[in-house]
């Protein structure tokens, strides 16, 4: 019994297989003779079940759920900024002047041609004048040859049989047009109000910065029953007349930019105040729940605002619903980014 305090203190060692081979020897001779040791060293020997570590999970699940919030808050926030970029490039602008909007503006008198026999003249009063007529080998139209020289297609011409009837088989093109060609790639929009005609002209960013090269617009506006054609420049001055028919004496006129974004901005905005201070009142009244409550309201309010902001600005627009189309997407991300840095803050 007087050696059972050096075994039990070397009983660990013997266990692990760590104690020198005399220890050992030692400790196995006291072991046959001794139950309380041998019991004792038994207990060391048996393999200890243990639970798993609960709490080391709730932490990993913890880490886990954190790394993923902040990931969907990176990405809403880079793809908000990516849209609103994408709003703001694609975004089409007035071009201001006709002369920054128009290479060409050429007005073509109005011409008739009759067929007699198998001939083909230019009508010139009750007078009928023989015209030049090519024909192209290669295709087989029959084009027109004007005095400067420049060849027009027969199927563009407005023919007349010699008792005064109009050939249906072709069209009334040359019946007094107007040629309108820009000096850059750009969008012509035409508008018709009564007798009076509206042009302007729309480019973007990108077509400015990055594809100056484009290719430009031809437009032709038939003359037949039209008074006047204006270029509007939407930016609060008078529109330029492009042409006016004689005898006829326009209004001035200013032609102002659809500012309808405006209106659901401000709603927005309203909104957005309204709340935040709905919200100053329960932090003060310390109403925890409701203010939470109330703070996701304010979130999506203050999200469009900022989308607002981002991708409705400028607010004059001819596409309303492609604006707002814009907003919406990165409302909608910005409302996202905004619940994922809320979880974040409550979690510290």
């Amino acid at each position: 019994m007087k050696n059972c305090g050096i075994v039990k203190d070397l009983l660990p060692l013997v266990a692990e297989n760590l104690a020198s081979e005399e220890s050992t020897a030692f400790v196995n001779t006291h072991l046959e003779t001794c139950g309380d040791c041998r019991a004792a060293y038994e207990e060391l020997k048996t393999p200890v079940e243990t639970e798993p570590a609960a709490p080391l999970k709730t932490v990993k699940r913890a880490v886990k759920k954190r790394g993923l919030l902040i990931a969907g808050l990176i990405a809403c926030l880079v793809a908000a900024l990516l849209i609103g970029c994408a709003a703001r490039l694609l975004k089409p602008y007035a071009v201001h002047t006709k002369e920054a909007a128009f290479e060409t503006v050429r007005i073509e008198r109005a011409i008739r041609f009759a067929v007699k026999g198998n001939l083909l003249y230019a009508v010139q009063g009750d007078d009928l004048v023989l015209t030049n007529i090519e024909i192209d080998s290669e295709t087989g139209k029959t084009y027109l040859i004007t005095d400067d020289g420049e060849r027009i297609a027969l199927e563009d011409v407005a023919v007349l049989h010699p008792d005064g009837e109009e050939d249906q088989k072709t069209s009334d093109v040359l019946s007094g047009r107007l040629i309108l060609k820009t000096n850059q790639a750009a969008d012509v929009v035409v508008t018709v109000n009564g007798g009076e005609v509206s042009v302007s002209a729309y480019t973007t960013l990108w077509r400015s910065w990055f594809a100056s090269g484009g290719e430009p617009v031809q437009t032709v506006i038939p003359l037949d029953g039209v008074d006047a054609v204006f270029f509007e420049p939407y930016n609060n001055t008078e529109r330029e007349p492009l042409y006016v028919r004689d005898g006829y004496a326009p209004e001035a006129g200013f032609a102002l930019p659809r500012l309808v974004l405006n209106y659901y901005f401000l709603l927005a905005l309203v909104g957005t105040v309204i709340l935040a201070a709905a919200w100053l009142v329960l932090l003060l009244l310390k109403k925890q729940k409701a203010r939470r409550a109330l703070g996701v309201l304010l979130l999506v309010a203050g999200s469009f605002v900022l989308a607002f902001l981002a991708a409705g600005f400028p607010a004059t627009t001819i596409a309303p619903v492609r604006e707002l189309s814009f907003v919406l997407a990165v409302a909608v991300l910005l409302i996202g980014a905004g619940l994922c840095g809320r979880k974040l803050m409550r979690k510290d």
